[in-house]
């Protein structure tokens, strides 16, 4: 590869395409760890009993609902959308809607039906930003280099490690303030909010009624002090997901202004004034230096009539290599076995399997686990066990937390493998990949058999009833989902003819989306299926 003029002098450009790759599923992994924040919050009297029961899943399928439809409209009209749209603006609707969140943490005294209606909306709203976001960004990056592109990728796998550690830390941070700015009473006083919660949830299911109940009062009062317990960390945690979304923002608007992004975008053509360093549409009559297609045969009539030639032998030569490229085509085709020519296809569905064996489990169903020693018997997990310290917290309301940081863990780690043994040198056999996503659904089955801690009591008995069982599970589920999405995305590309590299980024997205949609209707249905109602 020649040597470019202007080189990304310290990596400046490669790091912000990292940035925004952390931003573009920074909202779902936001929403994914906070899953403790709203089981307080929602069971604000008066509220929803099937939301509070099923929130994970509905926001799952909600998210996923939105990005999908939104996903659908860019397979067919992104070429026609200025990156301005793709980028800027879903990046400015995150940041708004975040800040929002954020300040209706604040706000108590709002009953959890409201709450959610508020929520499920908003989150209705970041699904369609995220899907632009997907698109633009990897447009932008590919003007510039693949180093670039595997940025983009590698800020998504750090992005969930970093908002997972992030909302961990901030929770244990939290309480530890309270009890040392308190005497040690407020961890006692979150045992009681989390009993209460319980209580709450168990008079809600028997149709208690809160105004002639003293019991259910004093739980409505209850669970109303733990939504004020909770919302300083998770204002804070909002906010600084806010933060990271402007910084997104910045990163995009520097880009112009720095040299490496400028002498790219010239190129590209989408810089239209250079003096004023503003992204533009692209130009609809610019075009990527690829080869031609040639649709028909020339015939000698009709290059005769065409006279001498006058073209400078550039299109002598892109037509030779079209012709070229198609009858390689026809005769790579003619020759290939059934599964290297349906292997783009089969690479889909183990995409599909792959995210929805995911998320029919989690983080549905695992946002449920409790450790063996906590002393909950519905959801939420109660605050702390016998255990002091640390690890008391760890077996009490931050065991769900954890699980998220080992989920994304293991999600990160699986990516940075995909780079070494067998599979990384060529790509696998199609068939391969395919019943590597299935075996994946015995992990993802798994998790149905660990201690869940239910709002209704989990039919399945707990055969993997110690703690290490869940972490090693949900940690190998994680990997092995970052090293099979990994490696697809790697190697599809060269399952397809020349003449079909337009298909790659489209379809593999919406197979991972559809599988994102589908995983969720199935961990609503297993939720239901295996409590007691």
């Amino acid at each position: 590869m020649a040597k470019e003029e202007v080189q990304d002098r310290y990596a400046i450009v490669y790091f912000i395409f990292v940035l925004l790759g952390t931003g573009t599923l920074l909202p779902w992994n936001v929403f994914l760890t906070e899953k403790e924040f709203y089981d307080v919050r929602l069971h604000v009297a008066p509220f929803n009993v099937y939301i509070t029961e099923n929130f994970m899943s509905l926001f799952c399928l909600v998210f996923n609902t939105a990005n999908l439809v939104a996903l659908g409209f860019l397979v067919k009209f992104q070429k026609h959308l200025s990156l301005r749209v793709l980028v800027l603006q879903p990046l400015v609707v995150t940041f708004i809607m975040l800040l929002s969140t954020a300040a209706l943490a604040l706000r108590t005294e709002i009953p959890g039906d409201l709450m959610a209606k508020l929520t499920l909306p908003s989150l209705a709203l970041m699904g369609m930003c995220m899907a632009f976001l997907q698109g633009g960004t990897m447009q932008l990056a590919s003007i510039f280099s693949i180093a670039h592109i595997r940025g983009v990728v590698s800020g998504i796998a750090v992005g969930g490690l970093v908002t997972s550690s992030l909302s961990f830390l901030s929770q244990l941070r939290a309480t530890q303030q309270g009890a040392d700015g308190s005497g040690g009473a407020s961890g006692s006083a979150a045992d009681a909010n989390a009993n209460s919660i319980g209580i709450s949830i168990i008079s809600a299911v028997a149709d208690v009624d809160p105004h002639t109940s003293p019991a259910s009062a004093a739980s409505a009062a209850a669970a109303a002090a733990a939504a004020s317990a909770v919302a300083p960390a998770a204002f804070v945690y909002f906010s600084a997901s806010a933060a990271v979304i402007g910084a997104c923002i910045a990163g995009y608007w520097s880009l112009p202004w720095l040299p490496y992004g400028r002498y790219k975008l010239l190129l590209a053509g989408i810089l239209d004034d250079p003096k004023q360093r503003k992204m533009l549409t692209v130009d609809e009559d610019y075009e990527e230096p690829l080869f031609t297609v040639v649709e028909g045969d020339i015939d000698g009539a009709a290059a005769a009539a065409a006279g001498p030639s006058t073209s400078s032998g550039a299109t002598r030569t892109e037509t030779t290599r079209a012709a070229i490229i198609c009858v390689e085509s026809d005769y790579s085709i003619y020759t290939r076995t059934w599964q290297q020519r349906h292997a783009f296809s089969i690479y889909c569905l183990a995409l599909f399997l792959c995210l929805c064996a995911t998320m029919s489990t989690h983080p549905g169903l695992s946002a449920f686990i409790c450790s063996v020693d906590n002393p909950a018997r519905v959801s939420p997990c109660a605050a702390r066990n016998d255990t002091p310290g640390v690890l008391g917290r760890i077996r009490g309301d931050l065991f769900v937390p954890l699980l998220f940081v080992l989920f994304s863990l293991g999600d990160f780690l699986g990516r940075f493998l995909s780079g070494y043994g067998p599979w990384s040198r060529g790509a696998p056999k199609p068939l391969s990949i395919l019943a590597y996503s299935l075996l994946r659904c015995s992990l993802a089955a798994a998790v149905l058999f660990c201690h869940l801690v239910t709002p209704t009591r989990w039919r399945l008995h707990a055969y993997l009833d110690r703690d290490h069982w869940p972490w090693g599970v949900v940690l190998a589920l994680g990997a092995t989902q970052g090293h099979l999405i990994s490696t697809i995305c790697m190697h599809a590309p060269s399952t397809l003819m020349p003449t079909e590299q337009s298909r790659y980024g489209p379809v593999t997205s919406f197979a991972i989306s559809a599988g994102c949609f589908v995983g969720s209707f199935v961990s609503m249905g297993l939720s239901s299926a295996f409590q007691e109602h």
